[in-house]
Parts: structure tokens; sequence; C-alpha cells
């Protein structure tokens, strides 16, 4: 039987090996036993089998954190006593011991990784599209892409702005645009080297992680792009046979072929939709877009399907590229 550490603090030992007839402690080695833990701050750490340690599991939520607990072993005698120079580092939600780190070891907690994006999420900007951990809860990451609002004008952002960490010094924490989705240990490691932003867990890794610019270069890069095409299209007037043509374009279908109340939901969009007057390109871009989020589908999820990952998508960036041309005319 191996020896087993214990985390939190001394425990009493109840039996031992050769209590129960087995064979007595071998001297200079760790003794097996039995302890009976205090209430609510001693366990024993054990490697738990494969089948409950499943290697990657998604949670769409990184809502714990972890601690450092004092670390135990058991001397030959039957003593116990600390570690001094490494702790464990345990997950406070469930219990689970992750690892063990040395004690000088500084952890980013998963909601201060977060909130690297967090404010530009709430802000619309952008939407979280991958999120969850290795291991436990090892190794965490959350991969968000720009808001399809604002994808539509091209391809220059397939790229997730990634953030990863490691808790238990298998990953410094790493920050960065990235092509590749974190779907395994094998995608985690790709995606890790395509980041150029590494935080290694010293002292005061919370305030450089926070100083990261990354995040802010990604958003800025789409924003000064976007504003761009926007400006374009809010200065070039489109009348109402353009709109017609451009509608055409944008479905790749003669307005004949449509149905009458599709047509006349879009012109009523374009005219009288929100913040538009029916006046230029960017009135029929908002026409088209407001379509797809608020009327494309009878439910919200299929409303949101259908724009972000579905025709809608498609038609979104189509009327992106066909009114910037128009406009440019």
């Amino acid at each position: 039987m191996a020896a087993r550490a214990l985390v939190g603090g001394p425990a009493r030992l109840a039996t031992t090996a050769s209590d129960e007839g087995g064979f007595p402690p071998i001297p200079g080695r760790f003794a097996p036993f039995t302890f009976v833990p205090k209430p609510a701050i001693i366990f024993t750490v054990r490697k738990q089998p494969r089948k409950t340690m499943p290697a990657f599991a998604v949670t769409n939520d990184l809502n714990w954190t972890v601690s450092h607990r004092p670390l135990f072993f058991q001397r030959a005698n039957g003593s116990t006593a600390e570690w001094p120079d490494r702790v464990a580092e345990v997950r406070d939600d469930n219990e689970v011991c992750l690892g063990s780190v040395s004690s000088n070891y500084e952890t980013v907690q998963n909601k201060d990784l977060l909130s690297l994006i967090q404010p530009m999420v709430d802000e619309g900007v952008l939407e979280i599209q991958n999120m969850g951990y290795l291991n436990n809860g090892a190794r965490v990451f959350a991969q968000a892409k720009v808001n399809q609002e604002f994808q539509v004008i091209g391809e220059s952002y397939k790229a997730f702005i990634t953030l990863l960490n490691g808790h238990v010094g298998n990953a410094s924490v790493a920050i960065g645009p990235s092509a590749t989705r974190v779907i395994c240990g094998n995608t985690f490691a790709m995606a890790y080297s395509d980041l150029s932003e590494k935080y290694r867990h010293q002292a005061g890794v919370n305030e450089r992680v926070l100083e990261s610019s990354a995040v802010i270069n990604y958003v800025n890069g789409a924003m000064e792009k976007y504003s761009k095409y926007v400006d374009q299209l809010a200065t070039a007037t489109c009348t109402a046979t353009q709109f017609k043509n451009a509608v055409e374009a944008i479905y790749q279908k003669d307005t004949s072929k449509m149905r009458d109340s599709f047509v006349a939901q879009l012109n009523g969009l374009f005219y009288s939709g929100k913040g538009n007057e029916g006046k230029t390109f960017y009135d029929a871009f908002n026409a088209v877009t407001e379509y797809a989020s608020n009327y494309s589908r009878k439910s919200a999820s299929g409303r949101f399907n259908y724009t972000n990952f579905g025709q809608g998508s498609r038609i979104n960036q189509r009327a992106m590229r066909v009114l910037t041309e128009m406009a440019a005319v």
C-alpha cells in the first residue's frame, strides 16, 4: 500500500498495516496507515482512478476558486510532519486536490483571468464561444470572438482571443489570438504555442496579467476595420431602387421570387428600423442584420443560431461586401 499525503493539518492515526496482520513498516520508508480526519479541515489526498478523472470536461462555468492547503506526510515512526516547501492546490467548490506547487507559487484565479474579457462581453463586443477545463481544473481555458455584429466585414477575425492558465505549474498564464479551438490536451498545447504573451506564476503575476494589452489590441483591430466600413456606408446615399438591387444581390434572388411579406418587412426595416431613416447604405445594412437578429426565426434560440452559425451569418457577411461595393460607386 502506497503512503498517503495529508492536506490541511495533522491527523490521528487509527491503525497500521501491522495492526491488521499485514507487514510491519519498513524503517526509513513511509508507513502505510489509515487516518481519521478532523472535521472540515483535513482530508487525504488520493490519486483518483482514471475512470473518475476525465481528461477533459466542458463546463461553461469557471465560477470556482483554488487555494493553497498545507501538505503533510507520515514519518516512518508514525508521526506526521508538514512539507514546508510544497502546498496542495485544491478546488474550493468540490475539495478536489489538483496537484502540488511550491509554497511561493502565485495563483491566478479564474475570475481574474476572465476579467480581461468580461467587460467587453458585457458590452456585447466579444462573445465567449469556448470555455472549460482539463484534468478536474488543473488547466483552464476561455476563448472568445468578436460578436457576429462586428464580424460581418469578412474573414480577418477567425481567430479566438484565447486565455489559458495552469493551476498546478503545468502552464503559465497565456493570452492572445489563436485559431485553434481547445477541446483536449493536445489542442490546449497547440493553442498555448500560438500565444505570444505568457506570464509565469511568480510574485506579481496577477498585476502583470491585468496589464496585458492582448485583448484590447485584438478588439481594437476589429473595431477599427468595422468603423471604417460603417463610416463608408453611413455617408453614402441609398435610393429605393438601390436598396431593391442590394436585397437581390444579398439574398441572391430576384425580389419577384421572394415572399411579399418578407420584402415588405425588409422595406419597413430600411425606412423605420432601429435608428434607420431609409437614406443610407448603413440603413440598408441595419435592415438586413435586424431582420436576422429579430425576425428570421420564431424562437430566440433559432434566431441566435441563424444569425451566428447558420445562413444568417453568411448573409450578413455578404451584405457588408455588397453594400460597401455599391457605396463606393
